[in-house]
């Protein structure tokens, strides 16, 4: 995964206009299936390529198995954004964990209603942001089952890596099915630090050898 900032910049000038938004823009910067317990994680991740002024003229949906759009299934709270800002959408707790428990908060996450809907994604299912209601950005076709696409990410995850938005073209990700198949939660954890998340670090073991010191010189005292 790669979550370019400076290719997000490039989607932003090439973006439609927004009138009134002043390009204000956010795109789908990467989804993912992952293959620990239950196929977590499971995300939708959004990236800010332009300020945006108002997040709730935007939202997300999944459209499942090919059927079709479900429309805005999520909806970003009120509130504001700058360029390379992140927003993770999860499908369930487990998910938001993986995150929250894993990374330093260089991100905001939310858990979508209910723990199903617009996160709760499955390797086959394609993605639309929505502006004002309207489909804004596409990620994967809406009416055919990912299953044997070439934008399937089952047990993988796709990352943003061209400047287009709007109608969905494989060219503008990086498409990576299988990725996670098998892996360790570390190893799921070591994908993410590549793309740019910065993982909560482990305590050293001088910190612990401090401790167990600190630990010694109460019980003399």
């Amino acid at each position: 995964m790669n979550f370019s900032i400076k290719a997000l910049s490039a989607a932003a000038a090439a973006s439609m206009f927004l009138a009134g938004q002043s390009q204000a823009v956010l795109v789908i910067a990467g989804v993912t299936d992952g293959d620990l317990t239950g196929g977590n994680p499971k995300a939708v991740i959004i990236q800010a390529a332009a300020p945006v002024a108002d997040l709730s003229l935007w939202g997300l949906g999944s459209a499942n198995n090919g059927g079709g759009s479900d429309g805005q299934e999520f909806t970003f709270p009120a509130g504001s954004a700058d360029t390379g800002d992140t927003f993770v959408i999860t499908g369930n707790t487990d998910s938001q964990n993986f995150f929250l428990n894993n990374f330093v908060q260089n991100f905001t996450t939310y858990l979508s209603a209910g723990g199903a809907g617009a996160g709760n994604v499955n390797g086959d299912d394609a993605i639309e942001l929505f502006f004002n209601g309207a489909a804004f950005d596409t990620f994967g076709d809406i009416n055919v089952d990912g299953t044997g696409q070439p934008w399937e990410y089952s047990d993988g995850f796709a990352s943003r890596i061209g400047a287009g938005v709007g109608a969905f073209d494989p060219a503008n990700y990086s498409i990576n099915d299988d990725a996670f198949d098998g892996l360790t939660e570390q190893q799921h954890i070591d994908i993410f630090v590549s793309a740019g998340f910065t993982a909560i670090p482990e305590p050293s073991s001088s910190l612990f050898l401090g401790l167990g010191l600190l630990a010694c010189l109460r019980r003399r005292r």
